[in-house]
């Protein structure tokens, strides 16, 4: 699964396209949801700010799953299906964090940073 999440992740830089800068604010919202969740990780007895970083990285990926079901969305349908199955990740995997007395965050962790690095690598 974890090399699914990364093809799928290496897509979403390839094919997703913004105007200018587009490219560098979204990598720095994967990077900034990444950089959240790693504090949480580190501060395992501060649940609320666990919640801040599983509500940013939440509401950043409703936004990859809103463009990731737009039809007119520049990428290809199997691209934009792994966005989807990302999001899906995501859901699970926050939802699964919030009930969890010791949340492991490393994957979401290491998908945000995979996006970022994309991203980054491609903003020029």
């Amino acid at each position: 699964m974890a090399n699914s999440h990364a093809a799928a992740a290496g897509a979403y830089g390839r094919i997703h396209t913004r105007g200018i800068g587009g490219r560098r604010v979204e990598a720095e919202a994967f990077a900034r949801a990444a950089s959240y969740l790693r504090q949480a990780q580190d501060r395992p007895g501060d649940r609320s700010g666990l919640a801040r970083a599983l509500g940013f990285n939440q509401k950043l990926w409703t936004i990859v799953q809103a463009e990731a079901s737009d039809p007119n969305h520049p990428a290809p349908i199997d691209m934009r299906d792994g966005m989807l199955d990302l999001a899906r990740f995501m859901d699970q995997a926050t939802a699964d964090s919030l009930h969890a007395s010791a949340p492991r965050l490393d994957a979401m962790i290491a998908v945000n940073e995979s996006l970022a690095s994309g991203l980054f690598g491609r903003a020029s």
